[in-house]
C-alpha cells in the first residue's frame, strides 16, 4: 500500500480554521494558490530532470516536496529543483504586474494587489537560509560542491543557530510583533532540523546504497586521517583512495551494511 502523496500537518488545518474564523478566507485562498504555484515550480523542475515524486507535506506557511533518492542527485540538478519555487513565484508576479492595468476595471484591486505582494512575500521568505525553507537547501547544496556532506551539515547547524539568534534580537529590538508567529515556526523547524542532522546523514548514506546513481560526476577522495563517513561528498559518485588503493562508494557502503565482508580496507568507516 502506497503512503499518501499529500500529507497535511496539524498546523495547516489550524491556519485554515483560523482564517475562516477571522474572516480572511479570500486572502487565505490567495495565499494557498501562491503556495500551489510555488510547489508547481519545484515539481516542474523535478520532472525536467526526471525525479520521481514521492510526497508533499503541507504546513501552515507552505509545503515540503519529497522525491525518491533526492539526496543522491547531482548538485546542479538540486540547485534548479530547489530554486524552482521562487522562480515560478517571480514569473507569476511579473504576469500579474503586466495585466494589472488591463484587468483593473474588472477585478477587486485590493485583492489583486494582495496577490502580487503574496507572490513576492513567498519568494523572499523562502530565500531565508533556515530549514525547511528553500534558502537553506540552496546554501546546503552550494556548500556540497566544496565540502563533504557531514561537514556541510555541521556547518549548517552553526549557521542555523547564528541566524535564529540574529532574527530573535532584531525582532525584539524593532518590535516586529506581526512576525512572531512566523518566527516561532522558524525556531521550531530549526531546532527540529538540528536535532535530526545525524539521522539526515544516515538517510543520505542509505539513499546512496538504495538508489545507486553512476551518472553522478566522479570524485576521487583521498583518505588520510579522516574516517570514511567524514569524507563522503553529496552530489558525486565517490571513489576513495587510500595507500594507492581505490574503492568506489558502492563497495564501501556494502561493507557498512555488512554485505561485503570480504572487502579489505585500511580506514575506519565511522568516527566514534
Amino acid at each position: 500500500m502506497h503512503p499518501k502523496r499529500i500529507k497535511c500537518d496539524p498546523s495547516f488545518y489550524g491556519m485554515t480554521l483560523l482564517a475562516i474564523f477571522l474572516g480572511y478566507l479570500n486572502e487565505y485562498l490567495i495565499f494557498a494558490l501562491t503556495i500551489f504555484v510555488h510547489e508547481c515550480g519545484h515539481l516542474t523542475m523535478a520532472a525536467f530532470y526526471k525525479w520521481k515524486f514521492e510526497r508533499l507535506r503541507l504546513f501552515a506557511f507552505g509545503g515540503i516536496m519529497e522525491f525518491q533518492g533526492e539526496l543522491n542527485k547531482p548538485n546542479i540538478e538540486d540547485l534548479f529543483v530547489s530554486s524552482g519555487g521562487v522562480i515560478f513565484n517571480f514569473i507569476a508576479f511579473l504576469i500579474l504586474l503586466f495585466f494589472r492595468e488591463r484587468v483593473g476595471p474588472y477585478v477587486n484591486l485590493t485583492l489583486y494587489n494582495y496577490a502580487m505582494s503574496t507572490q513576492l512575500f513567498v519568494m523572499l521568505f523562502n530565500l531565508i537560509p533556515l530549514p525547511p525553507l528553500d534558502g537553506s537547501r540552496l546554501v546546503n547544496t552550494i556548500l556540497c560542491f566544496f565540502l563533504p556532506y557531514k561537514t556541510v551539515l555541521r556547518l549548517m547547524k552553526r549557521i542555523n543557530v547564528l541566524l535564529i539568534f540574529t532574527f530573535i534580537i532584531v525582532t525584539i529590538l524593532y518590535d516586529f510583533r506581526q512576525i512572531y508567529i512566523i518566527m516561532s515556526f522558524l525556531i521550531y523547524s530549526t531546532i527540529r532540523y538540528n536535532k535530526e542532522i545525524y539521522f539526515l546523514f544516515q538517510r543520505f548514506l542509505l539513499q546512496k546504497k538504495m538508489y545507486i546513481n553512476t551518472d553522478l560526476p566522479y570524485k576521487i577522495v583521498k583518505i588520510s586521517n579522516n574516517s570514511l563517513e567524514d569524507s563522503f561528498y553529496r552530489g558525486y559518485f565517490n571513489t576513495f583512495q587510500i595507500n594507492h588503493r581505490f574503492h568506489d562508494e558502492t563497495s564501501w557502503l556494502k561493507l557498512k551494511y555488512e554485505e561485503n565482508q570480504g572487502l579489505s580496507v585500511d580506514a575506519t568507516f565511522k568516527t566514534e
